[in-house]
């Protein structure tokens, strides 16, 4: 949304995203970090929000160009002073780019070829009591899918060799539910929230 009217052509509905989300109305003074953030839609509707926001995503596997990508593109229209980096989350860490209030990680952790690590640094990347929201491709055990309800409590995670799942090399893996939690409580989060199951992505916010 850039204002007037003006609305960019998308494959998802983000003001949907945000309802599900459940992402704070008022945001002043929050810092934000946005991790795989690709043209900006968080980023500015945090910055909106009243937020202090910090994108990234690593060119190397989006289809962004740098320099004449949509963020800076919308960047440049709204006037915006969101920051962005090229950049690979196993990079990150609190001394190069300080913390965070609060951590979006959407659409994301399926990519990674290292998701547990990933998770690792954003916990260290999170203030005291600072939140993740994460949204997620995930399994649902025996195609189970009407509630999102795996029928088998076990923690468990498919790994993708190639292009198996919908023909995207860069999809890797695809948790259940109960490995998703058992991941954020192994690293330490806290607080746990299922948000909302929506066809085969799945929703949460956890604390840090």
């Amino acid at each position: 949304m850039l204002g007037h009217g003006v609305v960019t052509p998308g494959r998802e509905d983000c003001t949907r995203e945000l309802g599900r989300l459940g992402l704070p109305k008022d945001l002043t003074g929050v810092r934000v970090l946005d991790i795989g953030c690709s043209d900006g839609f968080f980023c500015f509707e945090c910055e909106q929000r009243g937020a202090d926001v910090t994108g990234i995503d690593d060119f190397s596997t989006t289809p962004l160009n740098r320099g004449n990508n949509g963020f800076a593109i919308a960047k440049k229209i709204l006037k915006s002073d969101v920051q962005f980096f090229q950049q690979s989350i196993y990079d990150l860490n609190p001394e190069s780019i300080d913390l965070f209030d609060v951590v979006l990680f959407l659409n994301v952790l399926y990519h990674l070829r290292h998701p547990l690590l990933a998770l690792e640094i954003i916990h260290r990347l999170l203030r005291p009591n600072g939140t993740m929201y994460l949204k997620t491709y995930f399994h649902q055990d025996f195609g189970v899918s009407r509630w999102g309800i795996d029928v088998s409590r076990r923690p468990m995670m498919r790994f993708f060799e190639s292009d198996e799942l919908n023909q995207d090399p860069s999809n890797w893996w695809a948790p259940n539910r109960y490995c998703l939690e058992a991941m954020f409580r192994s690293i330490g989060f806290s607080n746990i929230k299922h948000l909302c199951t929506y066809g085969n992505r799945i929703y949460y916010r956890c604390l840090r």
